[in-house]
């Protein structure tokens, strides 16, 4: 941003102040342009905070839509934004944007510069239409068409049209590439970036042969094969195998992924270990299409600077995609293992889902533990180690959740858990927030088979159930608890057990579990499929039916259907990412149909993106259930998911 002279703004200042008969000099005020010059001294030396002080200061005392204003609030916007603070930075933009309007002024260095940062800040997600005007028009302001900061602003409105509007990304890049003398003064990174992002200007048209050209131009110039890789290099690697990976080229996809680090990871459990949903099929979003979207994670476990690099339609599909992963959030401690350089550029491939997150029987306990850590002053968003272990009270708890989550093996995360009980015990936690710490440590670390994990969970769920009985008050999450281990025991094959639990829950007297409890909704389903599968589908009926369980009920509730055969074998496993060591994750989404076949698979989040999918999607394909249904209606079967975890053999 250019410097202003200090003449740019007169103002009239008054130099002393006369008081009680006597002539007694004060200290002048300090007008607003020496308070802007101040401010500006200030932001040259890095020192926003001071900056963004000394503006505010100067901008108080003047008319809103003057061209003084405009100027300060957009230096403000410039400081606010480089200190991190983008929400008032958004607002101080917006703000000198409307007074140079109001001034008439259409080209000006510091309306371009407040057009560019607003642009920036919505580019990717539900802003993104909005982004790609205000890039237009800040580009329409420049004084300098041949600067390095034009030359970014072109790159820029680039990357936000890519998925929305292809044709204008490719233009863009063009007229950039045309002049070819300043083009060429660019350092190679900056050439590279420039005929990658083009190259995803063609795939994104729908035209990957015409892309390869412009991403073999980007390699060239960056490396193909290096092992110490900058994030430039990361993502010209990622384009590429995306690039191959719609030309059907397998071997390069797996040689340009695994040479910028996706799927090797030290360790994947990260891609688990948080809330991610997804848009729901409809409006501009069908169950084929498919996005790519990048994006960092903060060390806080929130996403930033979401955006498409690939979608199968020109529009908002990309858009609608990022918006989604712009509020996934992940618990710190679960980033641990992931280093912070691979964290700043992520991709996933992605498709929408049949419908939206159903009612979990954990949602009123997990509900109920949030606002109880608010009352104590803890953070409900917050797992860390971050804190001393010996701290006593409420300070604990973030430590003792941290230990849980990151525990390594079965055995340390039942004695992380049994730690966790302890410290909310002694803090006279309500039963609800010691049932729904000890249903998140129920999960195994790991386990052998699909049976086993299931298993392993049961017995975990067992002991939960025994912590609690002693605690006035629990019997509603002891109920939940019980309905828990009893779906793991059906899911293990281990039905016996798993009947008389549920009928225990059953059992319930109404005044603590109502009849129409989704707990107790959900165990007459599950107690029904036994039956079935006992041979009683008629006795089946009749217990859905007294229980007045309906279809549009079932409907809202997380259904899980009874497995019979959910087995992947270790065939299953890409061929050619054994070859190149891959690992990665895939959920997988589908349909159950009324006789148990598996059917509709479809990938919804693979990582790395077009590695997985397939393999899984043909192994879920073999999968059997048993599904709960009504008379002849299957009940809550539809857009079911699974999520497969694929490591390299130890």
């Amino acid at each position: 941003m250019r410097r202003i002279s200090k003449g740019w703004l007169r103002v009239a200042a008054c130099a002393a102040v006369l008081g009680g008969g006597s002539a007694i000099a004060q200290t002048a005020p300090q007008t607003p342009q020496m308070l802007f010059d101040t401010a500006q001294a200030a932001l040259e030396k890095g020192n926003f905070a001071a900056a963004i002080t000394g503006y505010r200061a100067a901008v108080a005392g003047l008319p809103p839509l003057a061209r003084s204003t405009a100027v300060i609030r957009a230096r403000l916007a410039y400081a606010l934004q480089q200190s991190g603070q983008f929400d008032p930075a958004m607002a101080e933009a917006t703000l000198a944007v409307r007074a140079f309007a109001a001034q008439k002024v259409t080209r000006d260095e510091d309306l371009a510069y407040s057009l560019r940062l607003l642009g920036s800040l919505h580019r990717g997600g539900a802003n993104n239409t909005q982004a790609v005007t205000e890039l237009q028009r800040a580009i329409a302001a420049e004084t300098d068409t041949k600067s390095t900061d034009a030359l970014s602003l072109r790159y820029t409105l680039a990357l936000a049209a890519l998925t929305e509007q292809p044709d204008l990304a490719a233009a863009t890049l063009d007229a950039v590439r045309a002049d070819a003398a300043s083009f060429a003064k660019l350092p190679k990174t900056d050439q590279a970036n420039f005929f990658s992002v083009r190259a995803l200007a063609d795939l994104n048209r729908g035209q990957p042969k015409l892309a390869a050209p412009f991403i073999e131009q980007a390699l060239d110039l960056t490396g193909r094969t290096t092992t110490k890789v900058s994030i430039s290099q990361v993502r010209i690697r990622g384009n590429a195998a995306l690039i191959y990976a719609r030309l059907g080229d397998s071997e390069k996809v797996r040689q340009y992924l695994t040479y910028s680090g996706a799927g090797h990871l030290p360790d994947q459990s990260w891609m688990t270990m948080s809330d991610k949903d997804l848009p729901v099929c409809g409006g501009d979003v069908a169950p084929q299409d498919v996005a790519v979207v990048e994006f960092a994670i903060e060390d806080n476990g929130r996403v930033s600077g979401a955006s498409p690099v690939y979608a199968s339609k020109p529009g908002p599909l990309g858009n609608v995609f990022a918006a989604a992963v712009a509020e996934w959030r992940w618990q710190p401690a679960a980033l641990a293992k992931l280093d912070p350089f691979w964290r700043q550029s992520i991709r996933l491939e992605l498709r929408c889902v049949k419908r939206p997150p159903l009612l979990a029987l954990s949602d009123a306990f997990s509900d109920r533990t949030r606002d109880w850590l608010t009352q104590i002053h803890v953070d409900p968003d917050v797992i860390t180690p971050a804190f001393d272990a010996n701290e006593p009270g409420a300070g604990a708890i973030p430590r003792a959740l941290a230990a849980v989550h990151t525990a390594k093996d079965n055995r340390s995360r039942a004695e992380a858990v049994a730690a966790l009980d302890a410290v909310l015990v002694s803090l006279n936690a309500p039963a609800e927030a010691r049932a729904y710490a000890l249903f998140v440590g129920a999960s195994p670390v790991r386990s052998a088979t699909r049976s086993g994990y299931e298993s392993d969970k049961a017995r975990a769920f067992g002991v939960a159930v025994a912590r609690l009985e002693t605690q006035s008050g629990s019997e509603r999450a002891r109920a939940w608890l019980r309905t828990e281990q009893a779906l793991a025991l059906e899911a293990s094959g281990t039905l016996a057990p798993a009947r008389q639990l549920l009928q225990g829950v059953i059992a319930t007297p109404a005044a603590t579990l109502p009849q129409d409890d989704p707990i107790r909704s959900l165990a007459q389903l599950h107690l029904s499929l036994i039956e079935k599968r006992d041979g009683a589908p008629a006795r089946a009926d009749q217990r859905l039916t007294e229980a007045g369980i309906t279809p549009e009920q079932c409907s809202l509730l997380d259904v899980r259907p009874v497995p019979q055969n959910t087995n992947i074998s270790s065939a299953a496993f890409p061929s050619e990412a054994l070859r190149w060591n891959f690992e990665g994750n895939a959920r997988v989404a589908f349909d159950i149909a009324a006789d148990g076949r598996v059917e509709q698979t479809r990938t919804v989040i693979a990582y790395p993106p077009f590695v997985f999918g397939p393999a899984t999607e043909r192994a879920v394909a073999r999968f059997r259930y048993l599904p709960p249904t009504l008379g002849n209606e299957v009940l809550g079967c539809v857009g079911q998911s699974v999520n497969v975890h694929y490591q390299m053999p130890k």
